[in-house]
């Protein structure tokens, strides 16, 4: 690790502050708490992606997977990879979670979201759709949703004009009405849906003329962007698995047709489905955990890797003065196993042992505030996993793998199961899972040592 910087937090209140579990997304945050996991986690997913990028030719387009673990690190790559290519790219963020309901997300809806982000990018940057294009566009949306200038000006927030301090285009707020639509009553999103499918083959057509024109338009103003849009679409991981299975699998093909470069996040429990996603995807992009074991297939209790849990300890000790907030070094170690190599999971235990700390009025963490922290997480577990996932999640733990159904898929979603991989692809519950009394049971019946 490269030196630590200054002004680390020495108090508790401190240090709960700067482990929050959110990503890193602004530069200075970045700079200062970022640590280079590539010696102990396989990083070719987020290597792979910046070549990628990289290999591209202005006017070639094409849609990435990027996948892992909810909580692995992938917002905070995300947010270097838009770092590193601002300059060749006009990059859109998009966080799917504040534009869509992510429990029930429709292709048609990622469409909307897409093109009314590049409608703003572009009337922000002082530019316009060709009119004849947008007028089309326009007319055929009023006339499958039944909307009309009025309505749709009605419905707009005076607010939200005047707090950007700019007339906004009708083409937003028309998609930003269809979005609240969708986003709001059944048999509003259900009516508003069946719509857009009468002619959907229109709708991706149009949209792609529109994409295409922004692209001439921002290359022309902008030559530095002449690799076009680059549409980040961050947080779709979180959408469930069955959500996921529709939208990766059932409409691979329609989120590869835009013409536009952009990395769609999912969740990890999609590569795990019978739908071989290479054949549509090309192969899949995983953020692997931060392997902190000696994989051995015929062991159930794997042994630590030291680097591994040296390089997560390194995450915290990148915000924090370990010997100022920690009773002993120890406990970091302690920490670091109990994460699994999970860096939201690190930071939730943390953090949630600074603020037991000072409640309890102690002067730094002590081994009791761990163990209380940790229990925390093993009790939200408990109350979240069936009585009959434990003999599944047992024989992970014997075979080093998950199934590969609805169960296996399950598990790995809900972070009950972890996948690592390297020279080898493996998976091992989760060592908070690990700790619950009925896991216990199930394994020694597993293992037939009661």
């Amino acid at each position: 690790m490269s030196s630590l910087p200054a002004n680390r937090a020495n108090t508790l209140k401190a240090a709960f502050r700067v482990c929050d579990v959110a990503p890193l997304v602004s530069s200075r945050d970045i700079e200062r708490y970022y640590v280079n996991l590539s010696k102990v986690r396989k990083t070719e997913a987020i290597n792979t992606i910046k070549k990628r990028l990289d290999f591209l030719e202005p006017a070639e387009f094409c849609s990435l997977l990027f996948t892992g673990h909810r909580g692995c690190g992938k917002s905070t790559e995300l947010r270097k990879i838009q770092q590193e290519w601002e300059s060749q790219y006009k990059v859109i963020y998009i966080e799917a979670d504040a534009e869509l309901d992510i429990l029930d997300a429709e292709y048609t809806d990622l469409y909307l979201v897409i093109i009314k982000k590049v409608a703003d990018v572009l009337y922000t940057s002082e530019l316009n759709f060709d009119t004849k294009l947008l007028t089309n566009f326009e007319s055929w949306f009023k006339e499958i949703t039944q909307e009309t200038e009025q309505t749709v000006e009605r419905s707009a927030s005076i607010g939200a004009e005047a707090e950007a301090g700019i007339k906004i285009p009708f083409i937003s707020k028309l998609l930003g009405k269809i979005q609240a639509q969708i986003k709001g009553a059944d048999i509003q999103r259900r009516t508003v849906r069946q719509n857009l499918q009468k002619d959907i083959g229109r709708l991706q057509a149009d949209i792609n003329l529109l994409l295409g024109d922004a692209f001439v338009k921002l290359k022309s103003k902008y030559p530095e962007y002449e690799k076009g849009f680059l549409i980040i679409f961050d947080n779709l991981d979180r959408v469930p698995p069955n959500v996921a299975k529709h939208l990766f699998c059932d409409y691979a093909f329609q989120l590869q047709s835009l013409y536009c470069t952009i990395i769609y996040t999912a969740p990890i429990s999609i590569v795990y489905s019978e739908n071989n996603l290479s054949n549509t995807f090309d192969t899949p992009n995983i953020v692997p955990m931060v392997n902190i074991y000696e994989f051995e297939q015929d062991k159930t209790d794997l042994d630590h890797n030291d680097d591994g849990i040296t390089a997560i300890t390194s995450l915290i000790e990148q915000r924090v003065e370990v010997d100022a907030v920690f009773e002993s070094r120890q406990l970091l170690v302690d920490l670091a196993k109990a994460s699994g190599g999970h860096i939201r999971q690190l930071m939730q235990i943390a953090s949630k042992a600074f603020l037991t700390a000072a409640t309890r009025e102690h002067e730094k963490v002590t081994a009791d505030d761990i163990i209380y922290a940790i229990k925390q997480e093993q009790f939200n577990f408990e109350r979240s996993i069936s009585t009959e996932y434990y003999s599944a999640l047992a024989a992970v733990c014997v075979n080093k793998d998950v199934s590969k159904d609805e169960i296996g898929r399950s598990m790995l979603f809900s972070l009950w199961v972890f996948e690592y991989n390297g020279k080898n692809r493996w998976n091992y519950v989760n060592p908070v899972v690990r700790q619950i009394h009925a896991f216990q049971e199930a394994l020694k019946s597993a293992t037939r040592n009661p």
